[in-house]
């Protein structure tokens, strides 16, 4: 395709989250379309062993450039991988229609953001649930929705328990702090990462961030602050998918895309508590406790109503599009 169309559809799919803002993706421009390959040097190993937050991430930026391509009047057929290696390739078809109807969640992709901060107590209402409920469709996909502390007290101890498990990993916390950006210096430097401003935290530098990371932030105190989250949390969100392999991932990456721009259309915030399902054991744990030991709950998101924080960076096009193409 043109260049022109290839860099508009890739600086959006590029719009899309992705664990520790790592930014796991190059394109590759071809005649027919796009692909969509994982950048495996930004990898997450301990945190994400089999590449399945990896591939959840191509999800999101896949379903990002399908939204944008549909604006351009293409149609896309998507070719998925069969495994934890390969890319995404992405046949794009002109769409004969002279005026072709563009996806309405368009708008809210360069308005979607990862919010960290704390949020109100405000519970969701029933008919805004219902169109997050709704807000996807794709086969071996589902959604557990739960709006109210109540509802989702019983999910809090095996977010904590994953918590604990992740700080008390040594590997974890230096896998993570390296992923830190503690001034606004380096975050627009390297334009990935988490830049400390986007979860309400102050210019640091990296040395002075470093020792504090590593020597007043705890399992316990981090505890302490989920559940001062959670006491503030309007509703958890748990994405489930039927089979645990590469194109479920991927499924599950769009699913969340089209429900986290669905909620920031209705102007309800989200943020990853993710730890219940990066954690193996917990993750059996809590698919037993929510009745599907069958499936697998790959995706923890809380919900509700909050101020707009500052937004992580993206890198420039030219740092994801694979030359000579």
């Amino acid at each position: 395709m043109n260049t022109k169309n290839f860099n508009f559809l890739v600086e959006f799919a590029t719009k899309a989250p992705s664990g520790h803002n790592t930014q796991p993706w190059k394109f590759e421009n071809f005649q027919d379309g796009i692909i969509i390959h994982p950048d495996f040097t930004r990898s997450l190993p301990v945190v994400d062993g089999d590449n399945h937050a990896l591939y959840i991430s191509l999800g999101c930026a896949l379903e990002n450039l399908i939204i944008v391509a549909s604006q351009k009047g293409y149609e896309c057929e998507i070719d998925y991988p069969t495994n934890n290696h390969n890319g995404i390739t992405v046949l794009l078809r002109t769409n004969a229609t002279d005026n072709p109807i563009g996806d309405e969640l368009f708008d809210f992709i360069p308005k979607r953001q990862v919010n960290r901060s704390k949020y109100s107590d405000k519970n969701v209402n029933e008919t805004e649930l219902d169109i997050l409920r709704t807000s996807f469709s794709f086969e071996g996909v589902s959604i557990i929705l739960l709006n109210g502390k109540v509802s989702f007290e019983r999910v809090i101890p095996l977010i904590i328990e994953g918590n604990n498990l992740q700080f008390q990993n040594k590997n974890f916390v230096n896998e993570l702090t390296s992923w830190f950006r503690y001034s606004k210096s380096e975050a627009e430097e390297k334009k990935d990462g988490l830049w400390t401003a986007v979860m309400g935290l102050p210019n640091m530098g990296r040395f002075i961030g470093n020792f504090v990371m590593k020597n007043f932030v705890s399992a316990q105190s981090e505890a302490k602050r989920i559940n001062d989250i959670l006491n503030n949390t309007a509703g958890i969100a748990i994405f489930v998918c039927e089979k645990n392999d590469t194109i479920s991932w991927i499924n599950v990456g769009r699913a969340f895309q089209r429900f986290a721009l669905t909620a920031t259309k209705l102007g309800i915030c989200h943020a990853h508590l993710n730890m219940p399902c990066e954690e193996i054991s917990i993750r059996h744990k809590l698919a037993k406790e929510l009745g599907i030991e069958k499936q697998h709950p790959l995706l923890l998101i809380r919900f509700g109503y909050a101020d707009k924080m500052p937004y992580s960076l993206r890198r420039n096009i030219e740092d994801v599009i694979i030359k000579g193409n």
